[in-house]
């Protein structure tokens, strides 16, 4: 290969590779088993999350919610049109714990949809998939 050829070539790919990475960060481990108040928070997310406008609705519903970054970049990068967004389980005492729901929503104008489901047990360590 020319030599002039190969520099812009070597730069695209290396510019590339973070992206490259994150979309094809590896799928997590289907969940075994959730605990109770977690199967009861995915109901009341999975139904507040899928509102055009969620932290309103989410909030009437006693959940907090808002939209995750996927900064570790732990999770497969959304597509055009999708959103993570994360809810957080709270203690008895009301504080905010490290558990957490993150679901990839598809977007729209009327109706959200949920595209997938995971879950955190230590505060985006580690992730399980819902299925």
């Amino acid at each position: 290969m020319n030599a002039k050829l190969a520099t812009p070539v070597l730069l695209a790919v290396l510019a590339a590779a973070p992206a490259l990475a994150q979309a094809d960060a590896a799928k997590p481990p289907v969940c075994r088993s959730l605990p109770p108040d977690i199967k009861e928070a995915m109901r009341t997310m999975s139904y507040c999350i899928t509102n055009p406008n969620p932290i309103p609705e989410c909030a009437r519903a006693g959940m907090d919610v808002q939209v995750y970054n996927n900064d570790p970049a732990k999770l497969p990068r959304a597509a055009r049109g999708q959103q993570y967004w994360e809810g957080k389980i709270r203690k008895d005492d009301g504080a905010a714990g490290e558990r957490r729901l993150v679901y990839l929503v598809t977007m729209g104008e009327r109706k959200n949809v949920v595209a997938m489901r995971y879950y955190t047990p230590d505060h985006y360590r580690t992730f399980c998939e819902i299925q």
